[in-house]
């Protein structure tokens, strides 16, 4: 899967920043790869009031805390996305998270279903430098990407979105990695249910990753 992503990256190498437009790189099933047409968050960054009265916390370093991820306002009340953050950041996975949240949606006109859950996590390596290749952040969502294989079965939809980063300590010009989550239900139960099954597969992908998971130019 890697080749085929790295090779569909290929007419987009100079990218520098956001394109115009967002730009699907690969899709199947519920499954997708993308490049975002905004610019992902700076890291550290400040917490945010949105003019919807919701408030972004800020970012909160969880990276190697045994319980630093139970103190993310953003994932309380939801155990399985704890869950997937310890994994994403454990002394022994090559990334971690900067930001994360989730929130349940009304749906009409899709029969049954009457509800969805949606969830984003942004992810970079924990090595400042790997993320100046975006040719890395490529390789992590081919790690992640066979986890989720037939997630529209349970009713889902896993979004692997490349983002230019505005700012990461000790890197230039950098990117990340936004994995943006749907699952539906015909309740909120149902919804998060399907939620769970998608972070809990992604979880143990990541729990999986190789400590020094690196791109080789020479050695594809």
């Amino acid at each position: 899967m890697f080749e085929e992503l790295l090779s569909l990256w290929q007419p987009h190498r100079g990218l520098v920043g956001p394109p115009t437009s967002r730009i699907q790189l690969w899709s199947e099933g519920g499954r997708g790869v993308w490049i975002s047409e905004s610019w992902g968050p700076p890291v550290p960054y400040g917490p945010i009031d949105h003019e919807d009265g919701n408030q972004n916390h800020g970012y909160m370093q969880v990276k190697g805390d045994a319980i630093g991820t139970r103190r993310i306002p953003e994932a309380m009340g939801w155990p399985e996305l704890v869950q997937f953050l310890d994994s994403l950041n454990a002394d022994a996975s090559p990334i971690e998270s900067v930001g994360c949240e989730k929130s349940f949606f009304p749906v009409t006109g899709q029969g049954d279903i009457t509800v969805s859950l949606g969830a984003y996590i942004d992810v970079i390596f924990s090595d400042p430098a790997l993320n100046e290749r975006p040719e890395n952040i490529l390789l992590l969502a081919s790690h992640l990407l066979p986890a989720v294989e037939g997630c529209e079965k349970w009713w889902g939809n896993v979004s692997m979105v490349l983002e230019p980063m505005r700012f990461i300590a000790g890197a230039t010009a950098p990117w990340g990695l936004m994995l943006h989550i749907t699952n539906h239900g015909r309740s909120e139960a149902e919804a998060r249910k399907f939620g769970g099954v998608t972070v809990e597969r992604l979880g143990k992908a990541t729990g999986a990753l190789p400590k020094n998971l690196k791109w080789h130019e020479n050695r594809r």
